[in-house]
């Protein structure tokens, strides 16, 4: 049976699929409180020699072939500009406050719990600091993460890579005159938005740029051809709908593509909308591009090209740093680049850059940070596949790592996190009167798929004590069930459970 999935944010965005998933924001969607930080907004992360200190606005009130899956059983960051609306940032450190309990902890939520919106509801809460348990439900179940399992390839990724390197795109002269070789470097931002329409990535590299490079050189250019192979193995994961590249008759949006390491605007057809549907040919498409952007539209453009490393380089752009990137992808909970930098983890760990390469270097690097992965099932690093199963406590336990500074490198993924009614997938949500009290406090990463529903992150409770949560909600639909979660998040920010 085919079953709908709903995305998350509380978009009301619909997807074929089966059982479960999450999503973005559609476009131009800003906080209708427009208060404390810009839609890109990122919270300064400071590390200092025993914890981070984390700056807080201060609110102003209150079926697809694919491979297999994995089962496991046993440098500076440099953040993006802060862009502040309004009063300002609040300083404090995940040590900060007096003690909470887990009584009083228990206490504060009980009523919010009490909500039959939770369905069938699993979670835990950690205290920032000392990551010690304090409060638990449905201890040692495996959750469908969706959206949240960026979180572990944020991690992986920040720990594994440089967090400032950069993925290039290059021009090279092919292997007949007038040839020329477009060589794809995993760098899925690429832009190749036409005047006038802002791409989905601010500050990505631009076709344009590039083909002004190979204009400048004098190489006269008859024929594009397409190298791919900076990645390899299938293109759909396990647990991937094709519906999900062109969209349906009924939910005309696209959440994925075939994963080639060339493409442009992370293979939307309308550039400027986080939601487009993808081509299905990014390659291809990336190529037809750098072709009327070199003003030759009708020139051919032939894939299955390989070059050497020893041609004459006509022109190259690179990406911003991979630790930006990763802020877009969490913001916006994108999945074509959640899976471009997970390859990023599967090279840096002499991996090969598959799927299944991909997915073990992922948990690797987890392993390497001392996280214990028992359990864990990953089909691909974006979460939208069905397939993947994590325990909550492990989700939690990446945050408790990036608030404490335990991590310094940690640090790079909570500046991608969208703000409780202020940015991203987050930006619709914490409205109703019961989850008011979170708005600018609190930060998280969303998920949804089919009936369950997904909520990690953290917010300082009244003391400014720094909670972590990971929530999960299942047998449950619709807004109500994500109202209810942000209920337990205010719940938290309410708590002075000492």
């Amino acid at each position: 049976m085919t079953r709908t999935r709903a995305c998350c944010a509380g978009d009301g965005r619909q997807e074929r699929i089966r059982p479960m998933h999450h999503g973005t924001p559609p476009r131009g969607r800003r906080s209708r409180r427009g208060l404390i930080i810009a839609l890109s907004v990122t919270l300064v992360v400071v590390l200092g020699a025993a914890a981070a200190v984390v700056f807080w606005p201060r609110s102003s009130g209150g079926g697809t072939a694919g491979p297999s899956t994995l089962t496991v059983t046993g440098s500076s960051v440099v953040d993006p500009p802060v862009q502040i609306d309004g009063p300002g940032l609040q300083a404090m450190t995940a040590q900060r406050g007096k003690n909470p309990t887990a009584a009083k902890v228990a206490a504060r939520l009980a009523p919010a719990l009490a909500n039959p919106a939770l369905g069938q509801f699993k979670g835990i809460v950690l205290d920032g600091a000392t990551g010690n348990p304090l409060w638990r439900q449905a201890q040692g179940d495996l959750i469908q993460p969706a959206s949240t399992l960026k979180l572990l390839t944020g991690a992986a990724l920040l720990t594994s890579v440089d967090p400032s390197k950069r993925l290039t795109t290059k021009v090279v002269a092919g292997p007949e005159p007038g040839d020329i070789i477009m060589v794809g470097g995993g760098d899925v931002t690429l832009s190749a938005a036409p005047a006038g329409v802002t791409g989905v990535y601010p500050g990505a590299p631009t076709v344009a740029d590039l083909a002004a490079q190979v204009q400048a050189s004098g190489y006269e250019v008859k024929r594009i051809l397409l190298d791919t192979t900076y990645w390899s193995g299938p293109e759909l994961a396990n647990g991937w709908s094709t519906a999900d590249i062109t969209g349906t008759p009924t939910v005309g949006k696209g959440f994925i593509t075939n994963m080639q390491p060339l493409m442009v605007d992370g293979d939307r057809l309308d550039q400027g909308n986080l939601e487009s549907r993808r081509s299905g040919l990014p390659a291809r498409t990336a190529g037809t591009a750098l072709a009327r952007a070199l003003g030759l539209p009708d020139i051919d453009v032939v894939p299955g090209a390989q070059a050497t490393g020893d041609e004459q380089v006509l022109g190259q752009v690179q990406s911003q740093p991979v630790s930006i990137l990763l802020s877009q992808a969490l913001l916006n909970s994108d999945n074509v680049l959640a899976e471009a930098l997970g390859r990023e983890v599967a090279i840096a760990k002499q991996a090969p850059p598959t799927f299944d390469g991909m997915v073990a270097a992922i948990a690797q690097g987890l392993n390497d940070i001392g996280l214990d992965t028992t359990g864990l099932v990953m089909a691909d690093a974006s979460g939208l596949s069905t397939e993947n199963r994590a325990p909550s406590t492990l989700l939690a336990e990446v945050m408790q790592l990036a608030v404490s500074g335990t991590i310094p490198n940690l640090a790079g993924m909570l500046s991608g996190l969208p703000v409780a009614g202020v940015s991203g997938t987050l930006a619709e949500r914490f409205q109703t009167a019961g989850g008011r009290p979170a708005v600018g406090w609190a930060r998280a990463k969303t998920g949804t798929v089919d009936v369950t529903y997904a909520l990690v992150g953290y917010v300082p409770d009244v003391d400014g004590r720094v909670l972590v949560f990971a929530l999960n909600t299942n047998g449950a639909s619709g807004t109500p069930s994500r109202t209810a979660q942000d209920v337990v998040v205010a719940a938290l920010r309410s708590c002075g459970c000492t």
